[in-house]
C-alpha cells in the first residue's frame, strides 16, 4: 500500500491518525533532531545545521594552521606513526591518513575524525561548545518532547529510540539509563492500566516500571568516556570542560590509578586512555550494545500496534534497519490495524519507504502535536482516568430491588411460573348420565413457561360403549325361540 501524504489541511486524515493513536495500546517512538530545533538546537543537515557549523570550525582552524606552519612540517605531523589522540583511543582509531582539504561536516561525525589530530581537536571543541549552549540557552523542552511523556503517562509508550544527544527527554522525567533494562512487561495489562500512575519516580521492578524509557542510539552529552577502558566520568571534574573547549583531551583517572598501582608494585606501567565525549560516531559500535540488544528484542516481542517516527530523515543505515524491523512487527498485527506514522517536513524516499510508512505528515512536529490535541484531547489523559476497573458485583439473588407493583409482577413472570391445576367439578349424581363421562378440559400453559416446565396433558378418557345388547350376549336357547316365533 503506498504512503498517504497528509498536509496541514487534510482534516480527515489528521483525524484518522488521531483516532489511531487514541486507540493504540503499545506505541514505539523514533525521534531525530527535528524535534529539538524549536528549542534552539540546530539539526544536522539544514543550511545552518551542525554539519555546517563544525565544517566552518574546521576550515577556520585549518586555514590558521596552514598560515603558521609550512607544508612540510604539517605533512610530517599528519603522517606521524603515533598521533597522540588516536594512539590512546585504540577502540576507535583507524590508520593515520590525511583527510581531504574539502572535508564535509558529516565527515567530522565519522570515526575517521580520530585519525587526524586537527580534526580530533576541532571535534572536542565543537562538542564541548554544543553542550555548553544546550545547558545555558535551552530553557525548556518542546511540545513534542512533552508528548512522548504523555504517551508514557497514559500507559501507551513501549519505548522511545532517539538519535539525539541533547538529553532533553531526561528533563521531562523520562528515564535514559540503559542499565534500567526493558522494564516490567505487566505494565500493559488491564489490571495495571486500571490503576492511576504514581506521580513520583517509579521504583525498578514495580508494576509500572518502564525500564529505560528513552534509548539514546548515538550516545549523550552527560558523560565522558575513556577511549581505552570505556569508564564513564563527569564533565565538571578537574575542569574537564575547559580542557575540551581548548581542543585537548583529559586523561582517564581510572587508567592513571591502575598504571601507578603497577609502578608502585615494581611492575611495568600500562597505557593511559584519554576521555572523549560519550557520543557514537558513524562507523562506531554503541559502547553499551550488550544492554541495547535485549531491549530491542523485548520490544519487538511485545507486538506494538503503532510506530511513530518524528523529526528524522531516516538516512542512517542502522536506524533504517531498526525502523523496518519495528514496522514489520506493527504490520503483522491482524486485520491491518497496525500503522506506521511519519511526521517530518522532508518526504521519505518512495523507493525505500513506500511499503513501510502508511502516513507521511508533512508538518512541523510541534504543529502536528498541537493539532493532535485538538482532534483527540483524551490522549492527554493520564493512566487510569479513562479505563476504569471492572469490579465483579454481588449475585442477582442478593441485590435488593424496589418493590413496586410493576417490578413485582415482572419478577414473578420471569423468575417463577406457576402452572394452574386442572379444575375439578363437583359431581351431581342426579344430573350426570351414567353412560357419558365429561372430557377433560384443555390445559392452557402460559407462553413464558419453558418446554421443560410444561406438564404433559393427561390422555383423553375413552367413552364407555353404549348399552346395546349384542347378539353374542343373548343366550342360544332364547335366540332359537325368537326365530321360531317368527
Amino acid at each position: 500500500m503506498p504512503t498517504i501524504e497528509v498536509g496541514p489541511d487534510a482534516k480527515r486524515h489528521l483525524q484518522d491518525i488521531a483516532d489511531i493513536l487514541a486507540k493504540s495500546k503499545k506505541v514505539v517512538v523514533v525521534t531525530g533532531a527535528g524535534i529539538s530545533t524549536n528549542s534552539g538546537i540546530p539539526d544536522f543537515r539544514s543550511e545552518n545545521g551542525l554539519y555546517s557549523l563544525i565544517q566552518s570550525h574546521y576550515d577556520a582552524a585549518a586555514a590558521a594552521r596552514s598560515s603558521t606552519e609550512s607544508d612540510t612540517s604539517y605533512e610530517s605531523l599528519e603522517m606521524s606513526s603515533s598521533p597522540p589522540i588516536s594512539s590512546q583511543d585504540s577502540n576507535n582509531s583507524v590508520s593515520s591518513t590525511k583527510l581531504p582539504s574539502n572535508i564535509k561536516g558529516k565527515d567530522l561525525f565519522d570515526s575517521l575524525v580520530w585519525s587526524n589530530p586537527l580534526s580530533t581537536s576541532i571535534f572536542y571543541t565543537f562538542i564541548a561548545s554544543l553542550r555548553k549552549k544546550i545547558r545555558e540557552e535551552v530553557r525548556q523542552t518542546t511540545p513534542t518532547h512533552r508528548f512522548i511523556r504523555v504517551l508514557r503517562d497514559g500507559g501507551k509508550l513501549v519505548r522511545c529510540y532517539t538519535q539525539n544527544i541533547d538529553g532533553l527527554e531526561e528533563r521531562d522525567g523520562l528515564c535514559t539509563e540503559l542499565r534500567r533494562g526493558k522494564g516490567n512487561r505487566s505494565r500493559f495489562t488491564q489490571k495495571v492500566l486500571a490503576k492511576p500512575r504514581p506521580d513520583g519516580p517509579i521504583l525498578p521492578g514495580s508494576a509500572s516500571d518502564g525500564g529505560c524509557e528513552v534509548v539514546q542510539l548515538h550516545g549523550d552529552l552527560a558523560d565522558l568516556r575513556c577511549g581505552l577502558c570505556n569508564q564513564l566520568s563527569g564533565w565538571d571534574e578537574e575542569d574537564r570542560e575547559a580542557t575540551l573547549l581548548a581542543g585537548e583531551a583529559p586523561e582517564c583517572n581510572l587508567c592513571v590509578e591502575k598504571s601507578e598501582d603497577r609502578l608502585n608494585r615494581g611492575k611495568r606501567g600500562i597505557a593511559v586512555g584519554n576521555l572523549r565525549p560519550n557520543v557514537v560516531l558513524y562507523g562506531e559500535e554503541h559502547p553499551s550494545s550488550n544492554l541495547l540488544s535485549p531491549i530491542t528484542t523485548h520490544d519487538l516481542g511485545l507486538n506494538p500496534d503503532t510506530l511513530l517516527i518524528l523529526g528524522t530523515s531516516l538516512r542512517v543505515h542502522g536506524l533504517k534497519v531498526l525502523v523496518k524491523e519495528f514496522a514489520k512487527s506493527v504490520h503483522a498485527r491482524g486485520g491491518g490495524k497496525g500503522k506506521v506514522i511519519f511526521v517530518n517536513k522532508t518526504k521519505p524516499p518512495e523507493s525505500v519507504w513506500s511499503d513501510v510508512i502508511d502516513f507521511w505528515v508533512s508538518m512541523d512536529c510541534d504543529d502536528w502535536v498541537h493539532g493532535l490535541r485538538e482532534h483527540r484531547a483524551d490522549i492527554w489523559e493520564r493512566q487510569g482516568t479513562l479505563k476504569l476497573p471492572v469490579i465483579k458485583g454481588p449475585s442477582r439473588s442478593k441485590i435488593a430491588k424496589p418493590k413496586s407493583e410493576s417490578t413485582t409482577s415482572v419478577m414473578k413472570d420471569k423468575e417463577q411460573i406457576k402452572v394452574p391445576k386442572r379444575p375439578t367439578k363437583k359431581s351431581n349424581p342426579s344430573k350426570e348420565s351414567p353412560t357419558k363421562t365429561s372430557a377433560p378440559k384443555k390445559l392452557v400453559i402460559p407462553k413464558t413457561a419453558s418446554k421443560a416446565s410444561r406438564p404433559k396433558p393427561r390422555p383423553k378418557a375413552k367413552a364407555p360403549p353404549k348399552k346395546r345388547q349384542a347378539l353374542s350376549a343373548i343366550p342360544i336357547s332364547s335366540a332359537k325361540s325368537q326365530i321360531c316365533r317368527r
